[in-house]
């Protein structure tokens, strides 16, 4: 395992409090308990602000849930797919159980570039900087757009300029 260099390893500035990701939490908390209603209504507020705001990882996130509501009106027992499982995973900031559904996911879609790139940003929080990269070079050779993205996802934030994600530079 990669360790962060020195000049990963300085502390950041502390985050404002976002009183959108409190919301957005509530609304994912309605969808587990089974109110995709309630739910959609909270994650329509927050798709609207995040929108006003450029906050876009936040808006994707609400639009994703936004569709699981659509989808699955009422239902308590929805089968979700690999892509959105890690994603609401990665929302629990639980890069384990994300991780584990995508690798079970590329055995059979190993050509598939999100799950790649989902696999990459649950890595990159658990500060596996290598492995992490090699996710994401896989998923931008299979879609350059996701070197746009990677710009864009803020669990990379702290390890964005390494060496290691380097081939990033100039897509």
């Amino acid at each position: 395992m990669v360790t962060k260099s020195k000049a990963h390893s300085a502390q950041p500035a502390p985050k404002a409090h976002n009183p959108l990701h409190d919301e957005f939490g509530k609304g994912v908390k309605l969808f587990e308990q089974g109110k995709r209603a309630e739910a959609a209504k909270v994650m329509e507020a927050v798709a609207a602000k995040a929108r006003e705001t450029g906050e876009v990882h936040l808006l994707r996130s609400a639009q994703t849930y936004l569709g699981l509501c659509a989808e699955n009106d009422g239902a308590k027992d929805v089968k979700l797919s690999a892509d959105l499982e890690a994603q609401i995973e990665l929302n629990r900031k639980d890069p384990k159980a994300a991780i584990a559904a995508l690798d079970k996911a590329l055995k059979t879609q190993p050509k598939d570039a999100k799950l790649h790139y989902l696999k990459a940003v649950a890595l990159a929080q658990q500060d596996q900087e290598e492995e992490s990269a090699a996710s994401l070079k896989a998923a931008v050779e299979l879609d350059p757009s996701l070197a746009y993205v990677f710009r864009l996802e803020p669990d990379f934030e702290e390890m964005r300029g390494s060496t290691a994600f380097s081939f990033t530079h100039g897509k």
